[in-house]
């Protein structure tokens, strides 16, 4: 990738301000802006595999379906807990999933919110899929593929199972001489070429922020 001058990356940064590619796409939904308390407490469910991801051989070269679900799941976890809410993790709600004979797939959301509402006092539950997880070939300095992750998640009311909020994130990094208007955004500001992970982790930060919690 290219470098950037510290003076035109500022004039970039301006002008993206006004008018960048949306990473998150988010919709809220009247049972949210209905509610009379704020977000406290989200349950994140196990996620799923869903499609081209839910497609592919889980002895498939590259990241395992289950390895990639859980660690969106997980960061996703942590990014809602880095913005002071109160988060019950995908493991734990697995387990009491578990015990409560409700682990089918597709995940019930109705069942899930009885679940973590009676068995964690969380508000809100969150269940999410993963479509793409797709590792970058090459090294950071240079690649012909660059990483691809795209996943999906709702929010839900617990114990009701209204949905509140939902969010997609699908993207594939773009080299700084693609579209130098939004390559800035990512980790490193475009300057390396970023893993599965560290996309998955940055598109978990960001769809995080989107959540209206107040």
């Amino acid at each position: 990738m290219l470098k950037i001058a510290p003076s035109l990356f500022l004039l970039l940064s301006v002008t993206c301000a006004g008018g960048c590619a949306t990473t998150v796409k988010s919709r809220d939904y009247p049972a949210l802006r209905e509610r009379g308390a704020p977000i406290a407490r989200i349950a994140v469910a196990p996620f799923e595999a869903t499609g081209r991801l839910a497609q592919t051989r889980e002895s498939a070269p590259g990241v395992p379906r289950s390895v990639a679900t859980a660690l969106v799941a997980r960061y996703l976890s942590e990014a809602l807990a880095a913005r002071g809410i109160d988060v019950i993790p995908a493991d734990d709600v697995a387990r009491a999933l578990a015990v409560e004979s409700a682990t089918r797939r597709p995940l019930v959301p109705r069942a899930v919110a009885q679940v973590a509402a009676r068995e964690f006092g969380a508000d809100a539950v969150l269940l999410g899929g993963v479509s793409r997880f797709v590792e970058r070939s090459g090294h950071a300095t240079g690649t012909l593929h660059p990483a691809g992750v795209g996943f999906e998640v709702t929010l839900y009311a617990a114990p009701g199972a209204q949905k509140l909020w939902s969010a997609v994130f699908d993207e594939t990094q773009k080299a700084l001489s693609e579209n130098v208007l939004s390559t800035y955004r990512y980790p490193g500001g475009g300057m390396r070429w970023l893993t599965a992970e560290e996309l998955a982790r940055w598109g978990a930060k960001e769809t995080a922020e989107k959540l209206p919690v107040e």
